[in-house]
């Protein structure tokens, strides 16, 4: 410390000696050359700890703006899910509104609130219970077809059993032959609770993979008409008495969020054209 302060008082005293002068005297030279070198060092020495301090302050400017971005990042995240979850759900409405505005049906929206992870393909339970005018037995259909029926009410919700809950059996015929005689009845699959199985028809019933199968409305539960699935394929029966076959339900019980519950059926014996064709598979947006 001493020799700094030595040699900066050198310093100052060869700045102000030097004032108005045109050359130094040989001492003055002198020192001047003598610290030359201890100015040089000091002076590189203070822009590397200026540079030093600058990365510093940079580094954590950046911190900063990179944790900022990634908030953004993340916010934009989860808006572009909300745009994409909206888009799905504004699409399978619209289908909905289709089917409910071409339906002979008096029908009531209802989304699906829960799912009993032990019976997954045995029932759901919506948001809608008799508080809304729902009742036991009403029907609960999408869309695509046939979902099941209301099993239990509450005030504001309600239980629906589906079609492939063993506990549940339809009747049904097939589309393409509409032959009275033709009737079976509609389970659930034991080996695959995904699928359903049609059996008690007679054994010269003419159907084949590809035909569709509709609700026969005899029972008096399920109105005529309602699309149950797709014959996969025959099945094959050793007595030769009945004949079975395996269906594909046209419902994607997996992806089940929103249904219809028909309140009033139309007139008498009156069918929708829409249940009864056989909708083409389109894909939902985002899918």
């Amino acid at each position: 410390m001493a020799l700094l302060v030595v040699v900066f008082g050198l310093l100052l005293l060869i700045v102000f000696t030097g004032e108005g002068r045109e050359q130094l005297t040989p001492v003055e030279d002198a020192l001047l050359a003598l610290f030359a070198p201890a100015q040089t060092a000091f002076a590189s020495a203070g822009q590397k700890i200026q540079s030093f301090f600058d990365a510093i302050v940079s580094f954590y400017e950046l911190k900063a703006e990179n944790d900022i971005l990634r908030k953004r990042i993340a916010f934009l995240e989860q808006q572009l899910v909300r745009f994409q979850e909206l888009q799905k759900e504004n699409y399978r409405y619209r289908q909905l509104l289709e089917f409910k505005e071409k339906s002979s049906y008096r029908t009531m929206a209802a989304e699906v609130i829960a799912r009993d992870p032990s019976q997954w393909f045995g029932t759901v339970t919506i948001n809608r219970g008799y508080m809304d005018g729902v009742k036991q037995e009403m029907v609960v259909v999408t869309e695509r077809g046939l979902v099941g029926i209301i099993s239990t009410v509450s005030p504001h919700s309600s239980q629906v059993l589906l079609i492939t809950d063993p506990r549940l059996a339809v009747s049904a015929l097939i589309q393409r032959t509409r032959d009275p005689g033709t009737v079976g009845i509609v389970e659930s699959f034991s080996e695959d609770p995904a699928y359903l199985k049609i059996s008690y028809l007679p054994p010269e019933a003419k159907i084949q993979p590809g035909d569709v199968v509709i609700t026969s409305g005899l029972g008096g539960v399920f109105p005529k008409g309602l699309v149950i699935g797709t014959i996969k394929e025959v099945l094959p029966d050793p007595s030769g008495m009945i004949l079975s076959a395996l269906i594909e339900p046209r419902v994607n019980f997996n992806r089940l969020e929103e249904v219809l519950i028909i309140v009033e059926e139309g007139a008498a014996g009156e069918s929708s054209p829409q249940q009864e064709e056989s909708a083409p598979e389109e894909a939902e947006p985002g899918a």
